[in-house]
């Protein structure tokens, strides 16, 4: 900041603890630079929020500046906990009916991350815990996914995408989405609708590059359908009778780990909630167990050699000890009790964990430490990606640079340490515990 300029205790102590100090700075200069050239006064009054914003993300300080006094107005707000689904819906068909500028897809934009915006305040006060994070942001995605498949249907004038069933694979599945995440999905075709089959697909094409498009008022979602059968090679539309024989047919045991990650998330006539309803006998079957750990295990190595060692980088996702290694836990014990434990059948990694403890099928104390273990991975990831919304899962071996993730981590450092080490510490220890987990539980023999 210019000396000339002062700024009140609360936005110093902002500055002092914003996670890249930095671009705190530079940006909230630009700021009060552009509120003056518009005569604005100084907006929003919550500029110590303001600052907490301009050095987590630059994606958010895009959108403020982009949109100028109509956001920044949003730091002022009461601040809201409620990002339940239908909470959010009303908010983003609000916005959509009461547009007069913007045409639906650009207002769905614009609400959607004003919508994310709230939630990274949210954050940011710490009026959120990680878990509810990840609720909401899967709430928000599940009701702009609906959003804008309601528009592109409008706006195609045909009524056949309407009946279509999105199935949600992955941290969409289990409501653990976080800044950045991606759409894993999966579009179902209901059998009397076959013979428009190439337009259904044609229109799911729009819908998917209507979610991806780049936008002056961002971008909603970047979506992969990699996880529909038979992968890249099949049809992007599946239709409900070859998926059911896909799915009914013995498959790979990885093939039935992904699928205890699977929920339907737009399903008006329930043509995806019978779908999976059909083929979870034979997810939740009968598995030999030294058979079950061995295949699972080989995978889990698999995943960490070929894509989880970038050289010189600590791997969140994929990496020793890391997120998947929870993940496969839980598979793990899912395919093995769900056939006797409905308890077990859930899409989220922490429910299926927290299941196990109440099954004695794990510790208490192991389970506890699990899902703090996954919260902390998951604090992280977040933190990477809400930078520029990419779906990062990897920083740098080397603490150099490291201050600004750790600062966002809540590490403050002490006379013996600092922060980074600490960080790095703690991180360390944490896959060092979940891998014993790991291999205790899931190794063969």
């Amino acid at each position: 900041m210019r000396a000339s300029e002062d700024v009140s205790t609360d936005v110093a102590a902002a500055l002092n603890g914003a996670w890249d100090q930095d671009a705190a700075k530079k940006s909230l200069e630009r700021w009060r630079g552009v509120c003056r050239q518009e005569r604005w006064g100084e907006i929003p009054k919550n500029l110590a929020l303001l600052v907490g914003v301009f050095g987590a993300s630059w994606y958010f300080t895009r959108f403020v500046f982009f949109h100028g006094e109509r956001v920044a107005r949003l730091f002022d707000c009461t601040p809201t906990a409620d990002f339940s689904w239908r909470t959010v819906t009303q908010r983003l068909e609000q916005a959509i009916r009461a547009s007069r500028e913007y045409a639906p897809l650009d207002a769905l934009r614009i609400a959607k991350n004003e919508i994310m915006l709230d939630i990274l305040l949210a954050d940011l006060q710490e009026t959120l815990d990680q878990e509810r994070i990840e609720s909401a942001l899967t709430n928000l995605a599940d009701a702009t996914l609906a959003a804008a498949i309601e528009i592109c249907q409008a706006e195609s004038d045909a009524d056949s995408v309407g009946d279509v069933a999105v199935l949600g694979m992955g941290r969409m599945a289990g409501h653990e989405m976080n800044f950045g995440s991606d759409l894993d999905l999966i579009f179902l075709l209901p059998d009397e609708l076959d013979a428009v089959f190439a337009d259904v697909t044609k229109r799911v094409r729009l819908i998917l590059r209507s979610l991806a498009a780049m936008s002056p008022h961002g971008v909603l979602y970047e979506s992969d359908m990699r996880l529909r059968p038979h992968g890249t090679a099949g049809a992007l539309v599946t239709p409900l009778q070859a998926f059911l024989e896909y799915h009914m047919q013995e498959r790979a045991i990885w093939e039935r780990q992904m699928m205890t990650r699977c929920r339907a998330v737009v399903d008006e006539n329930g043509i995806g909630k019978q779908a999976l309803d059909a083929v979870a006998p034979h997810i939740y079957g009968s598995y030999q167990d030294e058979y079950l750990r061995g295949e699972v295990h080989y995978m889990r190595q698999r995943v960490e050699k070929e894509l989880g060692s970038p050289v010189g980088k600590f791997d969140i996702k994929k990496g020793k000890g890391g997120i998947m290694d929870i993940d496969f836990v839980t598979h793990y014990l899912q395919l093995a009790h769900g056939s006797q434990w409905s308890e077990l059948r859930t899409p989220s990694t922490r429910a299926a964990l927290r299941a196990a403890a109440s099954l004695k099928l794990l510790q208490a104390d192991v389970v506890e430490r699990l899902v703090g273990a996954y919260d902390f991975f998951k604090r992280v990831e977040g933190r990477l990606r809400v930078f520029d919304m990419k779906p990062l899962h990897t920083f740098s071996r080397d603490p150099t640079g490291l201050d600004i993730l750790a600062r966002a981590m809540g590490y403050e450092g002490s006379r013996s340490r600092t922060s980074v080490v600490q960080f790095l510490e703690d991180y360390k220890a944490t896959t060092n515990y979940v891998r014993d987990c790991f291999e205790k539980i899931v190794s063969p023999g």
